[in-house]
């Protein structure tokens, strides 16, 4: 896998330069009771108070566990899915309460490339079909027909123009998500979200994807959020990363600060949690584990949603801290110049991190 420079991006938090400002969304699911008339007796809390701005070619890369709401996030910011609270700004507009039908336009420049190559295409439409949807429904006129340009970005994302007529079912998992990646590029996009877009993929094919979606970036100018659970691939591919954990963002930081000196407790614990393959590195690090279940987010904890499994809080903080962490919740800011968190005592642990040997993905 070819390695590109992830360094020229300062963290984007000024608005005015932003393509993309998210502040403070929220996306609670309402639960329901009742045979005749139903009531919102509860509702789970996906996303609640996140804010992050992106500029454009950028890639901000969303880590953290199952069920922390990163895939919301991304279909709250492509709007397939209402904000419940919170502003939606993109390319200076606030799009946060646009209809379905005014939103249509705004398509053109925010697309999304779906986490399931298998499920994400119609299975009764032809390739063509599905990478041409885009120009029909926006009435884009190309100057040697939709039928060309198709086949030109076919060719483009590393599959057979000559496979125009064929269906989705004849191809392997690697060659949909081509299919997918080129849909989304279709329109010359100036926003893609990225919802794992490789985690179905076998490791070698994942590192091709990977290579793809930096080689058009870099080409066509195109802003990622870049949702994934493989924290070397989000190494390689963003320029800075959020850390995620129960709808929350617990550290946000630019890609070299997070990998070499992150300091939130769950961080901590992520970067512990990846194996090494050398034994002798291995020994060297130590393994945190958090203890408990993920809590429910009907109903997450008080206070600092992670310490009911922080292992600084169990171990390290006295009475009167602990009361802190159970009372108050922490705000997002900065502890360095550009390294956000989300902690009322956060620490610098080199005992945790990876070494780039150790993270660079597979060619």
């Amino acid at each position: 896998m070819t390695d590109t420079d992830h360094t020229a991006f300062e963290p984007a938090d000024d608005d005015a330069d932003a393509l993309l400002a998210v502040r403070a969304i929220k996306k609670h699911f309402p639960i329901k009771q009742g045979l005749f008339i139903q009531r919102q007796v509860a509702a789970v809390k996906a996303v609640d108070g996140v804010s992050f701005s992106l500029r454009a070619g950028e890639t901000l890369g969303l880590v953290g566990e199952s069920g922390c709401g990163k895939s919301t996030v991304g279909r709250v910011v492509t709007k397939l899915v209402e904000p419940t609270a919170g502003t939606i700004r993109f390319d200076g507009r606030d799009v946060t309460k646009l209809s379905r039908g005014n939103m249509r336009p705004l398509r053109r420049d925010i697309q999304i490339i779906f986490q399931d190559p298998y499920s994400s295409l119609n299975p009764r439409h032809t390739i063509g079909t599905i990478v041409g949807a885009p120009f029909r429904i926006q009435g884009t006129k190309t100057s040697k027909g939709i039928k060309t340009e198709v086949q030109s970005l076919m060719e483009r994302v590393g599959l057979n123009p000559e496979h125009y007529n064929r269906y989705p079912h004849e191809f392997s998992g690697g060659q949909r998500q081509r299919i997918g990646i080129a849909r989304a590029v279709a329109l010359r996009p100036k926003l893609i979200v990225c919802d794992e877009p490789v985690s179905a993929l076998d490791v070698s094919i994942q590192a091709q994807v990977v290579n793809l979606l930096e080689d058009l970036q870099a080409e066509f100018g195109l802003a990622y959020i870049f949702v994934a659970h493989d924290l070397s691939v989000v190494r390689h591919i963003s320029n800075r990363v959020a850390v995620m954990y129960l709808g929350k963002i617990m550290e946000l930081t630019d890609r070299d600060t997070l990998y070499s000196r992150p300091v939130h407790p769950y961080t901590h614990s992520l970067m512990s949690a990846v194996p090494v393959p050398d034994p002798l590195k291995e020994n060297r690090r130590e393994r945190i584990l958090l203890t408990g279940d993920l809590p429910s987010p009907i109903n997450p904890p008080s206070g600092c949603v992670f310490h009911t499994r922080c292992p600084k809080f169990r171990m390290q903080l006295s009475d009167s801290e602990k009361e802190r962490c159970v009372a108050e919740v922490p705000l997002l800011e900065l502890k360095r110049p550009g390294q956000q968190a989300a902690c009322h005592y956060p620490e610098e642990r080199a005992d945790v991190v990876l070494a780039e040997d150790v993270v660079a993905p597979a060619t």
